[in-house]
């Protein structure tokens, strides 16, 4: 682009993608967690189980990088989980002195319980939109969250299918910091 997009005089929140991807988060959490209210685990407990579905196993600094929770929030969580027996902390075996934490079988079943209901709520959401516009969303934000994890100095992940089943090397890098 050789102008560039936004100016002081043209920059509004209606207009603005960093306010438009907040809005929108912020939103679909709401949303969600109404999805969730009459299920064991809330949407916020989800998704903590949801990344650890997606990684063998995290450090709490890890998966808080994740999740984007900051570490006395994601503890708390962490602690509700484990005492309903759906995540356990463990000690890594190279390192006794790193704590992991990982899914249980019952944190599995509820993981994918609730993956059901994402997927009825995104499909709700994506609905009035045809699947060219919902892949061109996808490729859009995908792109943009690339060059957010570049300007944080943050290597990208590949891409969540695709994503290892070991602590992804962006977030071991953000954890030297």
């Amino acid at each position: 682009m050789s102008q560039p997009y936004y100016t002081v005089d043209n920059l509004e929140a209606g207009r603005s993608v960093g306010f438009l991807l907040k809005r929108c988060g912020a939103l679909m959490s709401q949303v969600a967690e109404r999805r969730f209210a009459a299920e064991q685990i809330s949407f916020t407990q989800w998704m903590v189980l949801a990344n650890l579905g997606r990684f063998e196993h995290l450090t709490a600094s890890a998966l808080s990088a994740e999740t984007c929770h900051d570490m006395g929030a994601l503890t708390r969580i962490v602690d509700d989980l484990e005492q309903e027996g759906l995540v356990r902390r463990e000690r890594r075996e190279q390192d006794r002195r790193v704590v992991e934490i990982t899914l249980t079988p019952e944190g599995r079943r509820h993981f994918q319980a609730g993956k059901r209901l994402v997927v009825e709520l995104l499909n709700s959401l994506v609905g009035p939109f045809s699947r060219q516009e919902i892949e061109t969303l996808i490729a859009l934000m995908q792109r943009l969250m690339a060059r957010l994890q570049e300007a944080d100095g943050i290597t990208p992940a590949a891409p969540a299918q695709e994503a290892p089943r070991a602590l992804p090397d962006a977030i071991k890098r953000r954890r030297r910091r």
